[in-house]
């Protein structure tokens, strides 16, 4: 039975997939006026960026709703897999409803649709259907597994008695597979700004960067005033650190370096943000390695790491500090790197609210809500949108001039969709096995874990970064620690969820988790009365993309001429900070020949509305500045004719 009718199948774009990325790419298309037809094969947006409830989280990675029986860890899971019988179960011991009530299920767990033939009379003269492999989710995920109570501090009844509570309600969580920060000033922010999606979204600000050493959990001082008073750096630290802010201001402009003076009244635009690197203004050589420019700077040891791992938030660490540096070489951080990392923080200070608050911004309720604000700017320019709906081929015709190009796409029911321009996820679009990992690819270890007690010492959003160094022998790589509480909409009150991950390259030894596991252990022991609920681990590996066999494939050729494009998996690094999204869309928007013509700044322009409403608010406000100027002028006068002291 079709769900498309045939005006919905005639467009110019046909996007494959809700993650983050294709939801950027799609809305730019559905504002710059083409036809849009949106797809996944899932009942919910987000795919690979997708947050989950607690339950949709468990099954996802492979562990157990049970309350009776005690579980240990078995490996993930698909949500399709599910029988409906066992979600109404799940509903009945969560709130000992009568038979026949309302069941609780998944947004992911439907029945898979039996698929329909395509019928040649379906395909235009000289056309070829180019048979897609079956949709996976979640396909950049793997070795998961789930652990209720890991650390066996509660008993049978008492999880039980948990396991009741937590899940009895499916809207209190919202746990992200691919946690991400935005920094307060950066490209991205400028596109919620500027495309008016930032309407639809709240954020929560970092409250603090810490450091765990093996003397303690350290907070890093970001400010002048934080850097004096801190009790923990010694004099000439502190000295030798203001020295070093001083000289990298010539790059880095922040309003927590900067007086009332110089600022004065409009101080967001007073304070420049990162900008091209020019050597012969720095005087550094930007090819040097950080660590080597560091040690001319006569920092210390714990000032290098905290500025490498905190402020720069670098995922790898330099050579010689990891015992398995030289079996396994990373990225080394270059002079430039780390200064433009660490001006997109530090020019990030204080841009909303007072002294160090919110250099980096978490999404209320999870990043999904970032791709869902996207979508639903989309459908207000008449983007359509249809779930559960699988591609099962793209169709292609060879032009005599222009080569291979892109036709259409068809549906699990049949559906033929005419559009000249295909978009997917590597989910959707995969063509016999064209996405295999390779070993040495980029990967990153993540564990999610919920406990009752904050590990980093208070609530809200907390960052903290472990060097190889706080442990002996040395940890593999840099582990860092996100910390999310009920304000940002993640948990409920009273719970607290900790993302841990470390970046790694090459094949996965045994004891993937150790590092990971040493440093949630050390936290815990730092808090005895914290109880860890559940913990859930699993390998982030993102896929190739360009691998479509052989030369003359119309796949190939039509990638080559933009009418189609597959957007890459979430980037395993950075580990907490959003990447190239938007480059990514931005590119794959111009690259393509439905948007003809478009410049750059086409891509996600400011809605008029939303500018005239700006600009009319600017205007209404030097209005206002006028008047006062002008009331405080004939105050001044009616004082000085009446000869009264100024």
């Amino acid at each position: 039975m079709a769900l498309l009718a045939p005006e919905e199948c005639e467009v110019d774009v046909c996007v494959l997939g809700t993650g983050l990325t294709e939801s950027l790419v799609a809305a730019a298309f559905a504002r710059f006026g083409r036809r849009l037809l949106h797809l996944d094969a899932s009942s919910a947006y987000g795919g690979c960026w997708r947050s989950l409830s607690l339950a949709e989280f468990v099954h996802w990675a492979g562990g157990s709703t049970n309350f009776e029986t005690p579980v240990s860890k078995v490996s993930g899971g698909d949500f399709r897999s599910l029988p409906p019988q066992a979600w109404k179960a799940i509903h009945r011991r969560c709130t000992k409803a009568p038979l026949g009530a309302e069941i609780f299920r998944p947004r992911h767990d439907f029945e898979e649709e039996p698929e329909t033939p395509l019928q040649d009379e379906a395909l235009a003269s000289g056309e070829i259907a180019l048979r897609l492999a079956p949709h996976v989710q979640y396909g950049c995920f793997v070795d998961r597994s789930f652990e209720w109570d890991p650390f066996d501090k509660l008993s049978d009844v008492e999880l039980c008695k948990e396991k009741r509570s937590l899940l009895k309600s499916p809207t209190s969580f919202s746990l992200d597979i691919v946690p991400r920060l935005l920094f307060g000033r950066s490209d991205f922010v400028d596109v919620l700004v500027e495309s008016g999606v930032a309407r639809y979204l709240e954020f929560q600000g970092l409250k603090s960067a810490r450091v765990l050493t093996p003397e303690g959990l350290f907070a890093v001082p970001l400010t002048k005033s934080e850097i004096f008073q801190d009790a923990h750096l010694s004099k000439p630290e502190k000295r030798t650190l203001m020295r070093f802010i001083t000289s990298i201001q010539p790059f880095v402009g922040s309003l927590s370096f900067q007086s009332a003076a110089q600022l004065g009244v409009d101080q967001v635009r007073k304070v420049k943000g990162p900008t091209e690197l020019d050597s012969s203004v720095l005087g550094v050589d930007l090819q040097e390695p950080w660590h080597r420019f560091l040690e001319k700077q006569q920092l210390s040891q714990r000032l290098q790491e905290f500025i490498t791992y905190s402020i720069c938030l670098w995922d790898w660490s330099p050579p010689g500090s990891s015992s398995k540096s030289t079996s396994y070489p990373w990225p080394e951080l270059s002079c430039g790197e780390a200064l433009r990392r660490l001006g997109s923080f530090v020019s990030s200070l204080g841009m909303y609210g007072r002294g160090t608050s919110m250099p980096l911004l978490y999404p209320m309720y999870g990043v999904a809500e970032i791709a869902q604000g996207f979508t639903r700017m989309s459908a207000l320019h008449r983007g359509t949108y249809a779930l559960r709906t699988r591609p099962t081929h793209l169709l292609a015709k060879k032009d005599e001039h222009q080569g291979w190009q892109m036709t259409g796409v068809v549906t699990h029911r049949g559906e033929v969709i005419r559009a000249s321009t295909v978009i997917g996820s590597c989910d959707h679009i995969t063509q016999d096995g064209a996405f295999e990992q390779g070993s040495d690819s980029t990967a990153c270890r993540r564990a999610t874990v919920l406990l009752d007690r904050p590990l980093l010492g208070e609530d809200g959003v907390n960052l903290c970064v472990v060097p190889p160094s706080s442990f002996a022998p040395p940890l593999q790589n840099v582990v860092q620690v996100l910390q999310l509480d009920w304000s940002t909409g993640t948990c409920p009150r009273g719970y607290y969820v900790h993302h841990l991950s470390q970046a790694w390259i090459g094949g996965d030894p045994d004891g993937a988790f150790v590092d990971i596991d040493k440093v949630l252990e050390s936290l815990l022991a730092r808090c005895e009365e914290a109880t860890c609920l559940f913990r859930c681990r699993y390998i982030h590996k993102p896929r190739p993309i360009q691998r479509w066999g052989t030369e003359d494939s119309p796949m190939r050729d039509c990638s080559a001429a933009g009418s189609l494009a597959v957007v890459a998996d979430p980037s395993a690094v950075p580990q907490l900070v959003v990447s190239d999204e938007v480059d990514e869309a931005r590119q794959i928007f111009l690259a393509c020949p439905a948007a003809a013509g478009a410049h750059a700044d086409d891509f996600l322009r400011k809605p008029e509305h939303v500018a005239e409403e700006e600009h009319g608010g600017v205007m209404e406000e030097l209005e206002l500045f006028n008047e006062q100027m002008q009331e405080t002028k004939q105050a001044e006068t009616e004082k000085l004719c009446a000869g009264e002291p100024q």
